[in-house]
């Protein structure tokens, strides 16, 4: 008969794990809302095969009915298990291994596997909002857990709860657990290196599995690990002393570690580790499980806003000096902090509404390894969430004895001020004392220079993105003692200086210059279909042929008038429609221009097609693209004789309707028409079109 049961070595675990990570948590309170009423709660550690686990998330008794609520993501990233969510139905949905669990909120019923269980009990899903108004949904730990198949339970002295996921398939495996768990090991080796938080980490070695329990004493304070089932038999390296092994360490946390045979029956090793304090610290198997590891970690005691050397920090305050290490997070822009080998002191999670330069908030909290680290790592992650239109943050960290000061570097935004006011643009560029400086333009480039001594600027570096039609970005340079700002530019400006010669806010009004050449417009050209999308075939030619030969001389006449052109593809190749529209975008086109073939059920019909997006765009009234359309018509069927087949409004059309500049889709003409096929095909006609396609373009640029 299958069951399910404990392996007891990882309830030896939970039995010891761990004391004072326990007492630091299990008093924590926290206030929740849910079923529409509030109410205070006891926050609670999770013990997964003997390991504590805290969420970023906190778990905690549901105050009435005594059952443990936990986040459902993380119960599910714990097995292993896939996890999505209906919001219609407020249903979650648990895969792994082949099992199906669908489970509601307030619902008394769940699903495994299409089939409908009851819940025992007031056990039922809850929508549960914290503090600070972050909602989650929280299931019973008993009710999922069991529902996979592990082990659940509560103990009773630490007031925690534990799940055990390692099972026996046979009545048989329990028989040869037990052998093995009574097997006599020998104890090799204890070494002693460096840890990340700068207190030394102790390895413990052995011939076969390790099966432990550990005491933290006080008075004076010692850590006691005994190693069950066991016999010493350490290397020469080690110095005894009357049958006691003995590693004198005498650094700041730890002054020996003393080896020693406990019993011979039953046989029982203990490891005495002399501490100069109490100390939280970890012990995780190896592998193999033929090794422990101890670690002694840090505590994160609080997180507070302060002034260091006149400007605002965060720093955060702990008891060893952790390994830190840091990545920046985007959609939405965050930086973020991880403290190796740490604990966060008085609960799993925390938020801070510190104001900080462009650090708008900070969370914190018992982070929940990923796949950056091990599952056992215990790391605390400051999240500081970044204000909105700030780009590639950065901060200053620096470390004070046990001190992680945490400063934000000036960003660009707050030395150059940007406006907008109708046509014009007013750049100022704000310097710490009254400066002299220089400013270049340069026409041919489309670039500005300013130019003043970099110690009275408040930032080495910096790029702001402006792209606003005449502007395209703002860069800060350092070099030799001065420090260039450089402004680039869409097309041609005119300027005005209006700050004085000499002065501590350097500002310049900036308008577009209305002797407009050639190369100040980009026209994107965009030659429909293209790779495995042939477009329409009809008498043995391929639409996107048509439209990829007509679209290369247009690129090229354009190209000799002066003009700045863009292609969406210059080859064989497929473009999805919505990129097509985002290489217009992306480099602020004046113009885009779709260039294709028709096809009809009448081989008869002939003539030009000019499609139009026929609403407002957000930056393209409708009355200036069907000017555009119109146009192009009118040069079209002027400069080929094709006959007008109409200008066609649409609405879904993706190329013109997500280009946020005029545009247009011409149809040149129907392959379906022979003579017009065959007029398609021809380098003269096809020549016909281009120069009509650029009188077009250029007798809209004039009049708009």
């Amino acid at each position: 008969m299958k069951k399910w049961k404990v392996v007891l070595s990882f309830l030896l675990i939970f039995v010891f794990f761990n004391l004072p990570v326990f007492a630091a948590n299990n008093n924590h309170r926290i206030t929740v809302s849910m079923d529409g009423q509030k109410f205070t709660v006891k926050e609670v550690p999770v013990v997964f095969d003997g390991q504590a686990v805290f969420s970023d998330i906190p778990t905690f008794i549901h105050p009435i009915n005594d059952y443990t609520l936990v986040p459902i993501r993380f119960i599910a990233e714990r097995y292993g298990a896939e996890v999505s969510w209906e919001q219609k139905t407020k249903t979650a949905t648990l895969k792994q291994e082949g099992k199906e669990i669908k489970i509601t909120i307030n619902s008394q019923d769940m699903y495994i596997n299409g089939e409908k269980k009851p819940i025992e009990g007031s056990t039922t899903p809850k929508l549960v909002t914290f503090s600070n108004k972050d909602s989650r949904t929280m299931v019973p730990l008993r009710l999922v857990s069991e529902a996979l198949g592990f082990e659940v339970g509560w103990d009773n002295v630490k007031r925690v709860p534990f799940i055990n996921t390692k099972v026996a398939e046979e009545d048989l495996n329990e028989d040869k657990d037990r052998n093995e768990n009574n097997q006599t090991r020998e104890i090799t080796n204890v070494l002693v290196e460096k840890g990340s938080t700068n207190s030394p980490k102790i390895t413990i070695k052995g011939t076969e599995k390790l099966n432990y329990s550990t005491d933290l004493l006080k008075n004076p304070n010692r850590l006691v690990i005994d190693v069950e089932n066991s016999v010493l038999n350490l290397k020469d390296s080690i110095l005894f002393e009357g049958g006691v092994g003995r590693i004198d360490v005498n650094n700041k946390q730890i002054k020996r570690i003393s080896m020693s045979q406990f019993s011979s029956n039953p046989d029982v090793v203990r490891i005495v580790i002399n501490l100069t304090e109490n100390m939280d610290f970890d012990v995780v198997s190896g592998e193999d499980g033929k090794s422990l590891t101890v670690s002694f970690v840090n505590r994160v005691e609080k997180i507070e806003k302060e002034i260091i050397d006149g400007k605002e920090a965060i720093v955060i305050y702990n008891t060893e000096e952790p390994e830190i290490k840091t990545l920046k997070l985007s959609d939405p822009e965050r930086i973020v902090v991880d403290l190796l080998d740490s604990s966060l002191e008085g609960g799993t999670f925390f938020s801070y509404n510190y104001n900080i330069s462009f650090i708008k908030g900070v969370r914190v909290s018992q982070f929940v390894p990923d796949n950056l680290y091990k599952p056992n790592d215990r790391i605390v992650r400051l999240v500081l969430d970044i204000e909105e239109g700030i780009h590639d943050p950065n901060v200053r960290i620096n470390k004070e004895d046990n001190k992680i000061i945490i400063i934000p570097e000036t960003s660009l935004g707050e030395i150059i001020d940007y406006n907008l006011k109708g046509n014009k643009r007013t750049i100022s560029i704000n310097t710490i004392e009254k400066t002299d400086y220089d400013i270049e333009y340069h026409r041919d480039k489309n670039t500005m220079i300013v130019t003043l001594p970099s110690n009275l600027l408040d930032i080495e570096e910096g790029f702001m993105n402006i792209r606003d039609g005449l502007i395209n970005d703002i860069t800060i340079r350092e070099a030799d003692n001065l420090s260039n700002v450089i402004l680039t530019f869409r097309r041609g400006v005119e300027y005005d200086i209006l700050s004085k010669d000499i002065d501590d806010k350097i500002t310049i009004s900036l308008e577009r210059d209305e002797n407009i050449k050639p190369s100040d417009r980009i026209i994107v050209i965009d030659p429909g279909h293209g790779g495995y999308q042939p477009g329409t075939i009809q008498n043995g030619i391929e639409e996107k042929d048509v439209n990829l030969s007509v679209s290369l001389k247009l690129n090229e006449s354009l190209e000799e008038l002066g003009y700045t052109t863009i292609m969406t593809r210059d080859d064989d190749s497929f473009v999805d429609l919505y990129d097509r529209a985002k290489i217009a975008n992306r480099n602020q086109a004046d113009l885009f221009i779709s260039i294709h073939a028709n096809s009809i059920g009448n081989p008869n019909i002939s003539g030009i097609q000019v499609l139009y997006h026929s609403k407002d765009k957000d930056k393209v009234k409708k009355e200036d693209t069907l000017a555009l359309a119109k146009i192009m018509m009118e040069e079209l069927t002027n400069g080929t004789g094709a006959e007008d087949k109409g200008l066609l409004p649409r609405e879904k059309t993706v190329v013109i309707r997500d280009t946020s500049m005029p545009s247009v889709l011409i149809e040149l003409g129907f392959l379906t028409n022979k003579e017009e096929a065959r007029l398609l095909t021809d380098d003269d006609y096809q020549n016909l079109l281009v120069e009509s396609i650029i009188k077009g373009i250029e007798k809209y640029l004039d009049l708009y």
